[in-house]
């Protein structure tokens, strides 16, 4: 039988600095399995295994509440975990990514404790890869980041464009082997992949990787073959804390027959928050999109498009939303 391996984008269902008390946690608390609706679970429950990069860091569901706003954000309670719980199929997750780590090592040691012992996979700790192997094909998922993190501290593995295939010290591949990365790479809110995540697509293709899953823009990049190798650029968001912009409440989601090499696109669409549908595409729908919606100056857009949604909604505004903004003014 196939084995069906469905990837998503960037998974963070704690709240940013911009939403701070007023966000996916404090709008999901206690039902946080209707963050997907019924008509998209449908469609992820017909993979064997959904693969998210998880952009967040666990905290006991009764400290929740009493963290500051710098300890806050980008942070979700153990409670959170009841959404991926309540999908069919395996989740893996992968925590190389900078979010994952900004609150110190302590911290995401006990998220992955938590994570693993809620029976999840985890890769991205350091350069060896998760193998899970089902129906003869042996899945070896490798997580990785390249972002600039000024918090990092070795929580997990990072390297840089230069060094990658070196730093994974990469086995020899058997025939039976899948090799998959998922990577946190890219320009954020570009729809377009720049020049050196072309250049590295093309030396893991070389190195044997049959699939590259990208993530990090918060936004949808293209869909290319290199060879034998299925390059998604960017799967933008999938569940994230970035409702000002329609772009970064659109992701694409993947799901590979890994061993036929068959892949289906979908468009995900956030609402509020919310996974609300699933709309089936393909490489030219994604590719037409990703054209339509570039430019150049997305990176201003969306900064100034979030401080445009805190004015707009002042009236949910907090203390500490207020305090934060203030200082970093005066800061200037």
């Amino acid at each position: 039988m196939p084995v069906k391996l469905m990837c998503a984008g960037d998974l963070m269902t704690g709240e940013n600095v911009h939403h701070y008390h007023r966000g996916i946690v404090t709008k999901f608390r206690g039902r946080y399995a209707d963050l997907i609706s019924e008509n998209a679970r449908k469609i992820i429950d017909r993979s064997d295994y959904l693969l998210l990069n998880f952009e967040a860091s666990l905290v006991p569901d009764e400290d929740i509440d009493n963290l500051s706003i710098d300890r806050g954000v980008y942070a979700t309670p153990v409670e959170s975990l009841e959404l991926l719980k309540s999908l069919k199929a395996g989740i893996i997750l992968n925590v190389a990514n900078n979010h994952f780590g900004q609150h110190g090592k302590d911290s995401a040691d006990f998220t992955v404790d938590i994570l693993r012992k809620t029976g999840f996979l985890v890769t991205g700790r350091d350069n060896s890869p998760l193998v899970v192997t089902r129906n003869g094909i042996n899945l070896c998922i490798w997580g990785c980041s390249l972002v600039v993190d000024k918090h990092y501290d070795g929580s997990y593995f990072r390297s840089s464009y230069n060094t990658l295939p070196d730093d994974m010290n990469l086995p020899v591949k058997n025939q039976d082997d899948i090799w998959i990365i998922s990577i946190h790479w890219g320009e954020e809110y570009y729809t377009r992949q720049n020049d050196a995540q072309l250049q590295l697509a093309g030396k893991l293709a070389n190195a044997g990787f049959d699939y590259i899953i990208g993530h990090h823009p918060h936004v949808i990049q293209p869909v290319n073959t290199i060879g034998n190798t299925t390059v998604l650029y960017s799967h933008g968001n999938f569940i994230f804390d970035q409702n000002f912009s329609s772009l970064t409440q659109k992701g694409l989601v993947s799901l590979l027959s890994v061993k036929e090499r068959s892949i289906e696109l979908f468009f995900s669409r956030q609402n509020k928050f919310r996974i609300t549908e699933l709309t089936p595409t393909d490489r030219d729908g994604v590719e037409e999109f990703c054209k339509k919606n570039f430019n150049p100056r997305n990176p201003l857009i969306m900064r100034i498009r979030m401080k445009l949604e805190l004015l707009l909604r002042f009236y949910e505004l907090n203390r500490a939303i207020i305090g934060t903004f203030t200082s970093r003014l005066f800061r200037k």
